[in-house]
């Protein structure tokens, strides 16, 4: 008589991945299932080879999922690359390279009239956008926006009179106008047959916008968002100024030829669509109460929904270049040539100045007043000048996915400030609180940017201006958003350490003082984050040099303020914990260990 014996079937244990836990698992399999046939388990047995194999096998398997795993969200990702494909995958274009903006005060001369009452109207000037301008350290500066400058809206700062001083000659008209830093580069490649989806790489590290993308036929390739995007917005001037508030009416305009931009850390690209030449057919923008339903040969229209954006039709994701050559123009900058301190851009290298009716004017006074335009920089033009590592990354973008492209919670207008576009200027540290004491439960905004040497530094009023621009386009219409600059507190440090023996008393306070700066200055702090004692006693005891850190004195943290710091004093002892393990920081406020000098130590014992 036979009998069937079903074995029992061992379920596998997948959380167990590493080496040993395989090992283990394997060798117990064998034991259990086969005890008759494999007997032979001591290590320098051919079956424990094969034991260690599968399991070096297994923990390298897993391993790579795990590592592909993480790589994949951007919370767990340490690869920055990773890190910037990811955040592009949510549609934001990371700040990856240093920007700077501010305001410039011009002055331009304007003949008087024929009584020396006034200026002479007829030679009114308009200093016009891609005027260039230079810092004494060389630094580029160029010009935003025009302005036109009148006595409305202009201070009158100064005059000359004539030779013999009967008259006024010539008034001296000062405004402001915005600037961007960096300077402007071109790049050629020669492109050759159609190719799909063509990808240029532009071979700067330093690149922080693409201004033109042009053909040897004089075509444009414009930039957008997506190449499915066939459509952009263009402004154009009001010629009859119907509106003295709305300078230019935005116009749709088809874009057959289109690219979109792909960053890596230190590379740029130009991703262009699948189309040929012979596919380009029509400009012409779709009447929009006439935009026909696509009904791919149904009888029906399942859904009424229709695409708002989708004014031109186009199947091909835009139109490639092919047997031509390219010209980039591009603006790029670096730590060197982003910031610059007050009274530091005082040369004028490429003035755009423009008269009305320049025919009938005098031509020696419009040289002379082309001649004699003077500029000078009454704030700082700051920005953030620090290339951002993964972790900042992370902070940065972490909530641009949820946000959706608008602001609903807290974080979603923190992450906003983040993802504004690099000409208008980039926010070192952004917090935003809400406003219990105000009936419509206001939001307040802060925010902190970077100077010229790299230390934080309250953002210029443009860069403010650009903010709540950004924020307007974005935010929730029952919101209201008011923007303030945050409090710096400078911190200084006083240690004490007991050292070991036979070291250098000098060379290990020196070791201590630089990497306790290192770690407190490399990567700021939020807005409202605490000053953690215990972690400064962590780092010192780190030192190789350190026996210990006295627990009671150890660590004395005060406020500093003067010429070289903010004037924000703030009341540290007040402001600590019971316990003496931090030192609380107000919501709006952020600490700064502005220099290494701020750092002194006692060797004690």
């Amino acid at each position: 008589m036979t009998t069937n014996r079903t074995r029992e079937v061992q379920e596998v244990d997948y959380t167990r991945t590493s080496f040993s836990e395989i090992k283990e698992d394997l060798v117990q399999y064998i034991k259990r299932n086969y005890p008759d046939t494999y007997k032979d388990f001591k290590k320098s047995s051919f079956g424990s080879m094969m034991f260690d194999l599968v399991s070096y096998v297994g923990d390298q398997l897993h391993y790579y999922l795990d590592h592909n795993a993480n790589e994949s969200i951007l919370s767990y990702t340490r690869d920055p690359e990773v890190a910037v494909r990811i955040i592009q995958s949510y549609g934001v274009s990371p700040a990856l390279n240093p920007v700077g903006v501010g305001e410039l005060a011009v002055h331009v001369l304007c003949p008087a009239n024929s009584t020396g009452t006034g200026i002479d109207t007829n030679y009114i000037v308009t200093v016009r956008a891609g005027s260039k301008y230079r810092s004494a350290a060389g630094s580029i500066f160029t010009q935003m926006a025009d302005k036109r400058l009148t006595a409305d809206n202009s201070q009158i700062v100064g005059y000359n009179t004539v030779a013999d001083g009967s008259r006024i000659n010539y008034y001296v008209l000062k405004s402001t106008v915005p600037v961007v830093s960096g300077e402007e580069k071109t790049y050629t490649v020669d492109v050759g047959n159609y190719q799909r989806f063509l990808k240029v790489e532009i071979p700067d590290p330093s690149i922080t916008e693409i201004l033109k993308v042009q053909d040897s036929n004089k075509n444009d390739f414009f930039q957008v968002d997506h190449l499915s995007q066939n459509t952009i917005y263009k402004p154009i001037v009001d010629p009859a100024n119907q509106d003295s508030l709305v300078k230019a009416i935005l116009k749709p305009v088809p874009v057959p030829r289109r690219h979109i931009v792909e960053k890596s850390i230190d590379r740029t690209f130009l991703v262009f669509g699948h189309g040929s030449s012979q596919d380009l057919k029509t400009n012409a923008i779709a009447e929009p109460s006439k935009v026909t339903l696509k009904l791919s040969g149904k009888e029906y229209v399942a859904s009424p929904k229709s695409d708002p954006t989708n004014l031109a039709s186009s199947d091909t994701l835009g139109v490639a270049p092919q047997n031509t050559t390219i010209t980039v123009t591009y603006r790029s900058n670096t730590v060197e040539n982003t910031n610059a301190a007050v009274g530091t851009v005082t040369q004028v290298v490429e003035p755009i100045l423009f008269f009305e009716n320049e025919q009938l004017l005098d031509p020696s006074k419009v040289s002379f007043i082309k001649n004699n335009i003077e500029i000078y920089n009454e704030e700082p033009i700051n920005g953030n000048i620090s290339i951002p590592n993964t972790e900042e990354l992370k902070r940065r973008y972490l909530g641009t996915y949820g946000a959706q492209g608008r602001a609903v919670t807290k974080q979603d207008y923190v992450s906003m400030v983040y993802s504004m576009p690099e000409i208008y200027g980039a926010i070192k540290r952004a917090s935003i609180i809400r406003d219990t004491n105000d009936l419509r439960r206001n939001l307040n905004m802060f925010l902190v940017a970077e100077g010229a040497n790299g230390k934080l530094q309250a953002p210029t009023n443009l860069l403010k201006q650009n903010v709540k621009t950004w924020i307007d386009s974005v935010r929730m219409i029952s919101d209201s958003v008011d923007i303030y600059d945050a409090n710096i507190i400078n911190f200084g440090i006083d240690f004490k350490v007991v050292l070991k023996r036979n070291v250098n008393q000098q060379t290990a306070i020196s070791a201590i003082k630089l990497r306790l700066f290192e770690e407190l200055s490399s990567i700021p702090p939020e807005i409202g984050e605490p000053l953690y004692k215990t972690e400064i006693m962590r780092i010192i005891q780190s030192i190789p040099e350190v026996a210990s850190v006295p627990i009671l004195d150890g660590v004395k943290v005060s406020s500093i303020v003067g010429s070289s710091y903010t004037d924000y004093y703030y009341d540290v002892e007040t402001n600590t914990s019971p316990d003496d393990s931090y030192i609380f920081i107000p919501e709006n406020s952020i600490w700064e260990i502005k220099f290494i000098d701020d750092i002194k130590g006692t060797i004690v014992g």
